[in-house]
């Protein structure tokens, strides 16, 4: 929505949780929040292009002669199978952000496009500043930083493994950082450190610093569907990855994404990584930065106005 702004393209956030008489709020060039459903201009609210995360909200918008509804689906969620129908009979568009997605509507929708999840490149290649202090205290005596960023959704992440793995390398520093949603780290073992939320504008200066960057989610319904930002956010910050083998990591290998299926394999895949990137730890992070620039979301935007270029008056 960002890029979107920037080139010109006025961006209304109508923001969920209804706060009467609050005031729109200029968040950016070209982009407001409401927090207030009603303070949404009229001429807005009858002529625009809606893009909806969360299907169940689908309810809010009736189909209009002015209004083209895009369905942005960015997961496979059970808590969608109640209103999820609706949603796909209102939208005019589909946008889909993994092949498993792509295959699931384009059964049931005339006009869906795949449109993969993207990374500001430059931000976690260059951004975020030095080496956080207490990065650099974990990195003392520890022969690996493993690194996840981002929600601790219970849904998704494999705390078991987690768990295990920190067992069985005490001298491996796996470092958490994002919304714990509640879940307890006070029974963690030592080696396992839970950072809490971190600004976005510090963020890379964190990410670069792992020796691996994590994706330890389950094998489920949700993570099959998946298209995580953090693979990008990861690979641009040139770290490998190691991850569940899953369907967005198809066709991605070493020195990229390192899989596993099992907590055996989950431990070998972490040590290939770290062996590998400390051998040639310059052309690797090249190479991982060199497919993030083919995900950047200068690109995603410019796909995303091909698309609804074909189905509405939109240009770029």
């Amino acid at each position: 929505m960002l890029r979107l702004a920037e080139k010109g393209h006025p961006v209304h956030v109508r923001n969920p949780q209804q706060q009467p008489g609050a005031e729109p709020e200029h968040v950016a060039p070209n982009v407001w929040v409401y927090r207030d459903l009603d303070r949404l201009p009229p001429e807005v609210a009858e002529q625009a292009i809606y893009f909806i995360y969360f299907p169940a909200y689908a309810q809010w918008i009736e189909p209009g002669p002015g209004k083209f509804l895009v369905y942005d689906c960015i997961d496979d969620d059970p808590v969608f199978d109640g209103c999820e129908a609706l949603m796909v009979e209102r939208a005019d568009l589909i946008l889909c952000v993994s092949k498993s997605l792509f295959a699931k509507h384009q059964a049931n929708h005339p006009r869906v496009v795949f449109l993969s999840n993207g990374v500001d490149l430059d931000h976690y290649r260059f951004g975020g500043g030095s080496v956080p202090a207490e990065i650099a205290e974990l990195k003392k005596g520890a022969e690996a930083i493993i690194g996840f960023t981002g929600a601790f959704y219970r849904g998704w992440v494999d705390m078991e493994l987690i768990y295990r793995v920190a067992y069985l390398r005490p001298r491996w520093k796996i470092v958490i950082i994002g919304e714990s949603y509640q879940w307890d780290f006070s029974t963690a073992p030592k080696n396992l450190i839970y950072l809490g939320t971190r600004p976005y504008s510090r963020l890379p200066a964190y990410v670069r610093h792992f020796d691996v960057g994590w994706i330890p989610f389950l094998d489920n319904r949700i993570a099959r569907g998946a298209d995580p930002v953090k693979l990008y956010e990861y690979l641009a910050a040139g770290i490998p990855v190691v991850s569940r083998e899953l369907p967005f990591t198809e066709g991605l290998r070493s020195p990229l994404v390192y899989t596993y299926r099992s907590p055996e394999e989950c431990i070998a895949a972490i040590q290939r990584a770290v062996t590998d990137s400390k051998a040639n730890r310059t052309v690797q992070r090249q190479r991982r930065q060199s497919f993030a620039a083919g995900h950047t979301w200068e690109t995603k935007v410019e796909q995303l106005l091909a698309g609804l270029a074909k189905y509405t008056s939109l240009e770029g």
